[in-house]
């Protein structure tokens, strides 16, 4: 009895944990078909073959701290893009092909919201259009996955 009642408050604190955690790249589903997500915008070091370091700019997850996040939506959801900038530069945000999803040049320390409608089903890019060197834009980009409604 004792280890079925230590299993289920393990399931529970699972669960609650999975219902009380915001969720950073993966979307947060509410009712009204919506998905919402987090993203930070940062200044990382990431280590090159033979042991280089190299400086770059990425999105990244606030919970995983996955670099460039794959962010997943179901067609005409409504969608909610909190940005925080993280690095010393003004940043911008936008998806390639998609209607609304832009932001404009948000400041160093700032943070700004994107909201819009996805759009057919389809895959497309989020990137920083802005005028960042090379260098440091060689890694502001992700994927944007927009799968068909349920039953299309």
């Amino acid at each position: 009895m004792r280890s079925e009642i230590v299993s289920i408050g393990a399931v529970a604190a699972v669960l609650l944990t999975v219902v009380q955690h915001p969720v950073a790249a993966s979307a947060q589903r509410a009712a009204a078909s919506s998905a919402s997500f987090e993203i930070y915008i940062d200044e990382v070091y990431n280590k090159r073959r033979g042991g280089e370091i190299e400086f770059s700019v990425a999105f990244r997850d606030p919970l995983t701290r996955e670099l460039n996040p794959t962010l997943k939506v179901i067609e005409g959801e409504r969608v909610t893009i909190r940005l925080s900038n993280r690095t010393q530069n003004p940043r911008s945000f936008a998806i390639m092909g998609v209607k609304g999803a832009t932001a404009p040049p948000v400041a160093a320390g700032a943070r700004t919201t994107v909201q819009f409608e996805a759009p057919a089903r389809g895959n497309y890019v989020y990137h920083d259009p802005g005028q960042a060197s090379l260098a440091e834009t060689r890694s502001l980009f992700g994927d944007f996955i927009v799968s068909p409604k349920p039953g299309h």
